[in-house]
């Protein structure tokens, strides 16, 4: 089947992931998530979020913690990629007119991929469509 079902009638996958309203700008703003280097870059299938292989490892994406990639580095390599392009700097997603461009303004500061290739399993779709989340991989 395809792996990229569409979840009928919910917003776009950008916005499922969106943190409250309370979690942007007020007294306690959330650090930025930058990579801790520049090797070994990989961006989430679902969020583009940047990070090192190995703070996927450590972390998971904040993002979408429905993937369970902390301490799993099989996962990490299922739900992230290598296959990138462009990268943007987000970090007050309240403000910020690039990150309402490139639908990213309601996620936690940090680095994200402009355009992500590969495509997430199936059973990491269902998961995130149980947690009404729309997974939709960017076309190329």
């Amino acid at each position: 089947g395809n792996a990229c079902r569409r979840v009928r009638g919910g917003p776009s996958s950008m916005e499922d992931l969106a943190l409250d309203d309370d979690d942007l700008g007020g007294a306690e703003e959330k650090a930025p998530i930058v990579p801790a280097g520049t090797k070994r870059l990989r961006a989430c299938l679902v969020s583009k979020l940047i990070k090192t292989e190995q703070q996927f490892v450590d972390e998971g994406c904040e993002n979408v913690p429905e993937l369970p990639m902390r301490g799993e580095r099989e996962t990490v390599l299922e739900c992230t990629t290598t296959d990138f392009d462009g990268m943007v700097a987000l970090m007050d997603p309240a403000k910020s007119w690039v990150g309402k461009w490139q639908g990213i303004n309601r996620l936690h500061p940090g680095c994200y991929a402009l355009t992500v290739r590969g495509v997430l399993p199936d059973e990491y779709v269902a998961r995130l469509e149980d947690a009404g989340i729309n997974y939709e991989p960017d076309q190329e």
